[in-house]
């Protein structure tokens, strides 16, 4: 298992890449330096057969509202299970 982390301290910013009880840092002078340097590690593990376990902190807040039928919304009328009308549709398109 492989661990990636970002860190900020007094000296910048840090990526530590923790394997079993070995770290490694990497330093960088800004957080463009050190994502682009992310994503390329990221990329070339996958690559090269490493897959994702989990992603932390979690970034999506509030409720889960994927599993909510879209009542107004009629952008993705198909996958909400509701009945659509396309002559209703149509008329109100004209309007």
């Amino acid at each position: 298992m492989l661990e990636i982390r970002r860190q900020t301290d007094d000296e910048g910013m840090r990526l530590t890449v923790t394997r079993g009880d070995e770290p490694h840092s990497y330093r960088f002078r800004d957080a463009m330096e050190l994502i682009t340097f992310q994503s390329d590690m990221e990329a070339l593990l996958v690559q090269t057969g490493w897959s994702f376990l989990a992603f932390s902190p979690e970034q999506r807040v509030g409720n889960d509202r994927r599993t909510w039928p879209r009542l107004t919304e009629r952008r993705r009328w198909w996958t909400d299970g509701l009945h659509w009308n396309p002559a209703e549709a149509r008329s109100k398109k004209a309007r």
